[in-house]
Protein backbone atom coordinates (compact mmCIF):
# COMPACT_ATOMS: atom_id res chain seq x y z
CA UNK A 1 0.00 0.00 0.00
CA UNK A 2 2.73 2.64 0.96
CA UNK A 3 4.54 1.46 -2.62
CA UNK A 4 1.43 2.76 -4.48
CA UNK A 5 1.31 5.69 -2.53
CA UNK A 6 4.81 6.35 -3.15
CA UNK A 7 4.02 6.08 -7.38
CA UNK A 8 0.61 7.98 -7.03
CA UNK A 9 2.50 11.09 -5.14
CA UNK A 10 5.59 10.56 -7.92
CA UNK A 11 2.93 10.70 -10.83
CA UNK A 12 1.14 13.91 -9.67
CA UNK A 13 4.40 15.37 -8.89
CA UNK A 14 5.88 15.03 -12.37
CA UNK A 15 2.46 16.46 -13.62
CA UNK A 16 2.82 19.86 -11.79
CA UNK A 17 6.60 19.55 -12.54
CA UNK A 18 5.72 20.09 -16.47
CA UNK A 19 3.01 22.65 -16.05
CA UNK A 20 0.17 20.27 -16.38
CA UNK A 21 -3.56 20.66 -14.39
CA UNK A 22 -5.66 18.25 -13.99
CA UNK A 23 -9.13 20.13 -14.85
CA UNK A 24 -12.47 18.73 -13.15
CA UNK A 25 -15.86 17.98 -14.38
CA UNK A 26 -17.46 19.77 -11.69
CA UNK A 27 -20.69 17.64 -13.35
CA UNK A 28 -19.45 14.54 -11.78
CA UNK A 29 -17.09 15.55 -9.60
CA UNK A 30 -19.06 18.22 -7.13
CA UNK A 31 -21.79 18.05 -4.71
CA UNK A 32 -23.32 21.10 -3.14
CA UNK A 33 -21.68 23.69 -4.34
CA UNK A 34 -21.77 26.81 -2.56
CA UNK A 35 -20.51 30.08 -4.38
CA UNK A 36 -21.15 31.97 -1.61
CA UNK A 37 -18.06 33.60 -0.61
CA UNK A 38 -16.28 33.13 -3.84
CA UNK A 39 -14.69 36.71 -4.33
CA UNK A 40 -16.37 36.42 -7.98
CA UNK A 41 -18.78 34.50 -9.96
CA UNK A 42 -19.33 34.56 -13.91
CA UNK A 43 -22.27 31.71 -14.93
CA UNK A 44 -22.54 33.24 -18.36
CA UNK A 45 -20.70 34.12 -21.38
CA UNK A 46 -20.26 37.49 -22.20
CA UNK A 47 -19.20 40.64 -25.09
CA UNK A 48 -20.40 42.78 -26.61
CA UNK A 49 -21.44 40.57 -29.63
CA UNK A 50 -24.22 37.79 -29.38
CA UNK A 51 -22.54 34.86 -31.07
CA UNK A 52 -24.38 33.50 -34.43
CA UNK A 53 -24.91 30.08 -33.41
CA UNK A 54 -26.33 28.39 -30.02
CA UNK A 55 -28.25 25.64 -28.07
CA UNK A 56 -31.36 25.99 -26.11
CA UNK A 57 -30.17 26.65 -23.15
CA UNK A 58 -27.28 28.80 -23.21
CA UNK A 59 -27.36 32.26 -21.89
CA UNK A 60 -25.05 35.15 -23.12
CA UNK A 61 -24.45 38.95 -21.05
CA UNK A 62 -24.22 41.90 -23.31
CA UNK A 63 -21.75 43.77 -21.53
CA UNK A 64 -22.41 47.15 -23.35
CA UNK A 65 -26.39 47.02 -23.27
CA UNK A 66 -28.68 48.84 -21.84
CA UNK A 67 -29.13 48.26 -17.96
CA UNK A 68 -31.86 45.42 -17.00
CA UNK A 69 -31.68 44.53 -20.53
CA UNK A 70 -28.54 42.74 -21.42
CA UNK A 71 -29.25 39.03 -20.55
CA UNK A 72 -30.08 37.06 -23.62
CA UNK A 73 -31.38 32.82 -23.99
CA UNK A 74 -31.16 30.60 -26.56
CA UNK A 75 -34.79 29.60 -27.37
CA UNK A 76 -34.10 27.91 -29.81
CA UNK A 77 -31.18 26.27 -32.20
CA UNK A 78 -28.94 29.93 -33.20
CA UNK A 79 -31.87 32.03 -32.10
CA UNK A 80 -31.49 34.14 -28.88
CA UNK A 81 -34.38 35.81 -27.09
CA UNK A 82 -34.29 38.78 -24.61
CA UNK A 83 -34.55 37.62 -21.51
CA UNK A 84 -35.46 41.04 -19.15
CA UNK A 85 -38.44 42.79 -19.46
CA UNK A 86 -36.69 46.72 -19.31
CA UNK A 87 -35.47 48.48 -22.00
CA UNK A 88 -33.07 50.30 -21.03
CA UNK A 89 -35.45 52.63 -18.82
CA UNK A 90 -38.69 53.55 -17.44
CA UNK A 91 -42.17 52.72 -18.37
CA UNK A 92 -44.06 50.53 -20.72
CA UNK A 93 -42.73 47.14 -18.35
CA UNK A 94 -44.67 44.26 -19.71
CA UNK A 95 -45.45 45.74 -22.83
CA UNK A 96 -41.25 46.66 -22.99
CA UNK A 97 -41.24 43.21 -24.08
CA UNK A 98 -42.55 43.98 -27.64
CA UNK A 99 -39.78 44.17 -30.25
CA UNK A 100 -41.24 46.92 -32.69
CA UNK A 101 -39.42 49.57 -32.34
CA UNK A 102 -37.93 48.73 -29.61
CA UNK A 103 -34.78 51.79 -28.43
CA UNK A 104 -31.64 50.74 -27.05
CA UNK A 105 -28.16 52.39 -26.45
CA UNK A 106 -25.43 50.57 -28.67
CA UNK A 107 -22.94 52.73 -27.14
CA UNK A 108 -22.73 56.06 -25.28
CA UNK A 109 -23.22 58.41 -28.68
CA UNK A 110 -25.47 56.13 -30.02
CA UNK A 111 -29.03 55.09 -30.00
CA UNK A 112 -30.40 51.98 -32.10
CA UNK A 113 -33.79 52.11 -32.85
CA UNK A 114 -35.99 48.68 -34.29
CA UNK A 115 -33.39 46.37 -34.36
CA UNK A 116 -35.55 43.70 -34.97
CA UNK A 117 -37.68 44.70 -37.77
CA UNK A 118 -37.28 43.11 -40.65
CA UNK A 119 -38.39 42.04 -44.41
CA UNK A 120 -39.67 38.69 -42.32
CA UNK A 121 -40.64 40.86 -39.42
CA UNK A 122 -41.62 43.96 -40.90
CA UNK A 123 -42.45 46.94 -37.79
CA UNK A 124 -46.26 48.30 -38.89
CA UNK A 125 -48.11 51.36 -37.35
CA UNK A 126 -51.50 52.91 -37.90
CA UNK A 127 -52.58 56.29 -38.70
CA UNK A 128 -56.62 55.88 -39.50
CA UNK A 129 -57.14 53.63 -42.78
CA UNK A 130 -53.39 53.93 -43.67
CA UNK A 131 -50.50 51.60 -42.99
CA UNK A 132 -46.97 52.10 -42.54
CA UNK A 133 -44.60 49.27 -42.64
CA UNK A 134 -40.82 48.97 -42.00
CA UNK A 135 -38.50 46.76 -42.97
CA UNK A 136 -35.76 47.88 -41.33
CA UNK A 137 -34.83 50.20 -38.10
CA UNK A 138 -32.52 53.33 -37.80
CA UNK A 139 -29.69 54.41 -35.52
CA UNK A 140 -29.10 57.74 -34.29
CA UNK A 141 -26.11 59.44 -33.22
CA UNK A 142 -25.14 62.46 -30.59
CA UNK A 143 -22.28 64.79 -30.52
CA UNK A 144 -23.44 67.96 -28.01
CA UNK A 145 -26.18 68.93 -26.05
CA UNK A 146 -28.04 67.38 -22.75
CA UNK A 147 -32.16 67.12 -22.88
CA UNK A 148 -34.16 64.76 -23.98
CA UNK A 149 -34.59 63.72 -27.56
CA UNK A 150 -37.78 62.28 -28.72
CA UNK A 151 -38.62 59.10 -31.21
CA UNK A 152 -41.78 58.74 -33.22
CA UNK A 153 -43.39 57.96 -36.19
CA UNK A 154 -44.70 60.64 -37.88
CA UNK A 155 -47.88 61.18 -39.55
CA UNK A 156 -46.36 61.17 -43.21
CA UNK A 157 -44.55 57.28 -42.31
CA UNK A 158 -41.19 58.51 -41.17
CA UNK A 159 -39.34 57.73 -38.54
CA UNK A 160 -38.22 60.69 -36.33
CA UNK A 161 -36.46 61.46 -33.89
CA UNK A 162 -37.11 65.31 -32.84
CA UNK A 163 -34.41 67.22 -30.67
CA UNK A 164 -33.05 70.20 -29.10
CA UNK A 165 -29.35 68.39 -29.15
CA UNK A 166 -26.62 68.26 -31.90
CA UNK A 167 -28.18 64.88 -33.46
CA UNK A 168 -27.98 63.02 -36.60
CA UNK A 169 -29.77 60.09 -38.08
CA UNK A 170 -26.93 57.72 -39.72
CA UNK A 171 -29.23 55.64 -40.86
CA UNK A 172 -32.92 54.72 -41.77
CA UNK A 173 -34.71 57.85 -40.14
CA UNK A 174 -34.75 61.54 -39.78
CA UNK A 175 -33.38 63.66 -37.22
CA UNK A 176 -35.79 67.03 -36.90
CA UNK A 177 -34.12 69.71 -34.74
CA UNK A 178 -36.33 72.35 -32.31
CA UNK A 179 -38.88 69.28 -30.85
CA UNK A 180 -39.38 69.42 -27.24
CA UNK A 181 -42.80 67.68 -27.56
CA UNK A 182 -44.50 64.27 -29.25
CA UNK A 183 -46.19 65.69 -32.29
CA UNK A 184 -50.19 65.62 -31.97
CA UNK A 185 -50.08 63.88 -34.98
CA UNK A 186 -47.54 61.47 -34.11
CA UNK A 187 -47.08 57.90 -32.70
CA UNK A 188 -44.98 58.00 -30.05
CA UNK A 189 -42.42 55.28 -29.51
CA UNK A 190 -39.73 56.13 -26.74
CA UNK A 191 -37.79 59.38 -25.10
CA UNK A 192 -34.49 58.80 -24.30
CA UNK A 193 -32.28 61.85 -22.53
CA UNK A 194 -28.80 62.92 -22.84
CA UNK A 195 -25.85 64.24 -20.97
CA UNK A 196 -23.17 66.62 -22.68
CA UNK A 197 -23.14 64.99 -25.81
CA UNK A 198 -23.82 61.58 -24.54
CA UNK A 199 -26.79 59.73 -24.07
CA UNK A 200 -27.77 58.27 -20.57
CA UNK A 201 -27.37 54.92 -19.74
CA UNK A 202 -30.44 54.41 -18.18
CA UNK A 203 -32.18 57.66 -20.08
CA UNK A 204 -34.96 55.70 -21.74
CA UNK A 205 -38.69 56.12 -21.13
CA UNK A 206 -41.23 53.39 -23.77
CA UNK A 207 -43.55 55.27 -24.89
CA UNK A 208 -45.10 52.36 -26.94
CA UNK A 209 -47.89 51.25 -24.88
CA UNK A 210 -49.23 53.83 -22.62
CA UNK A 211 -52.85 53.70 -21.97
CA UNK A 212 -54.61 56.95 -23.34
CA UNK A 213 -58.00 58.32 -24.27
CA UNK A 214 -59.03 60.83 -26.15
CA UNK A 215 -62.68 62.52 -26.28
CA UNK A 216 -64.48 64.39 -29.09
CA UNK A 217 -66.68 66.29 -27.40
CA UNK A 218 -69.71 68.19 -29.69
CA UNK A 219 -69.64 71.97 -29.45
CA UNK A 220 -72.47 74.92 -30.83
CA UNK A 221 -73.23 73.63 -34.59
CA UNK A 222 -71.75 69.85 -34.00
CA UNK A 223 -73.18 66.25 -32.82
CA UNK A 224 -70.40 63.53 -31.83
CA UNK A 225 -71.72 59.52 -31.74
CA UNK A 226 -70.00 56.88 -30.80
CA UNK A 227 -70.91 53.70 -33.33
CA UNK A 228 -68.97 50.30 -33.49
CA UNK A 229 -65.70 51.74 -31.73
CA UNK A 230 -65.88 54.98 -34.34
CA UNK A 231 -66.80 58.53 -33.69
CA UNK A 232 -69.17 60.18 -36.11
CA UNK A 233 -69.21 63.63 -35.91
CA UNK A 234 -71.78 66.05 -38.00
CA UNK A 235 -73.76 69.05 -38.22
CA UNK A 236 -76.42 69.62 -35.76
CA UNK A 237 -79.03 70.85 -38.33
CA UNK A 238 -80.99 72.13 -35.61
CA UNK A 239 -78.11 74.83 -35.66
CA UNK A 240 -76.18 75.11 -38.91
CA UNK A 241 -78.96 75.26 -42.20
CA UNK A 242 -77.78 72.63 -44.53
CA UNK A 243 -77.95 73.37 -47.89
CA UNK A 244 -79.84 71.00 -50.25
CA UNK A 245 -80.85 70.71 -53.95
CA UNK A 246 -83.26 72.83 -55.25
CA UNK A 247 -86.78 71.64 -54.93
CA UNK A 248 -88.87 71.30 -58.01
CA UNK A 249 -91.64 72.39 -56.19
CA UNK A 250 -93.24 74.49 -52.79
CA UNK A 251 -94.39 71.61 -51.19
CA UNK A 252 -91.14 69.13 -52.48
CA UNK A 253 -89.37 67.32 -49.25
CA UNK A 254 -87.13 69.06 -46.55
CA UNK A 255 -86.45 69.99 -42.83
CA UNK A 256 -86.92 72.95 -41.76
CA UNK A 257 -83.92 75.54 -42.01
CA UNK A 258 -82.90 73.66 -45.22
CA UNK A 259 -81.72 76.04 -47.94
CA UNK A 260 -81.28 76.23 -52.24
CA UNK A 261 -79.72 78.26 -54.27
CA UNK A 262 -79.93 78.37 -58.51
CA UNK A 263 -79.04 81.50 -61.14
CA UNK A 264 -82.43 82.56 -59.84
CA UNK A 265 -83.85 82.42 -56.72
CA UNK A 266 -82.87 81.74 -53.39
CA UNK A 267 -84.72 78.99 -51.20
CA UNK A 268 -85.26 78.51 -48.32
CA UNK A 269 -87.38 75.10 -46.04
CA UNK A 270 -90.19 77.24 -43.78
CA UNK A 271 -90.95 74.16 -41.97
CA UNK A 272 -91.43 70.43 -42.85
CA UNK A 273 -91.53 69.99 -46.64
CA UNK A 274 -92.89 73.48 -47.01
CA UNK A 275 -90.69 75.65 -49.04
CA UNK A 276 -90.41 79.53 -49.83
CA UNK A 277 -87.90 81.57 -52.39
CA UNK A 278 -87.25 84.84 -52.96
CA UNK A 279 -85.52 86.07 -56.56
CA UNK A 280 -82.03 87.07 -56.81
CA UNK A 281 -81.03 90.28 -58.50
CA UNK A 282 -78.23 93.04 -59.00
CA UNK A 283 -79.09 95.93 -57.11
Amino acid sequence: MFRIHQILLTVVAAGVLNGQITQLDLHFQSKDVDFTTANATKPFKSGTTIPSVCGVGEMFFKVDGPAGANLYGCTSLNAWTLESTSSGGLGASMASQLGDFAVTRTSPTVLTIGANCSVTTPCTVRFGSLVYSFAGGGSVSISAGSGLAYVYVSSAGALTIGHNLTANCTTGCIAQGGVTSFPQDAIPLFTWSATNGAWDPTGGMDQRALLSSKSIVASTGLTSAESSGKTVVAVDSTVVSLRTSVPGTSSSACAAGSWALDSSFYYVCESLNSWRRATISIW
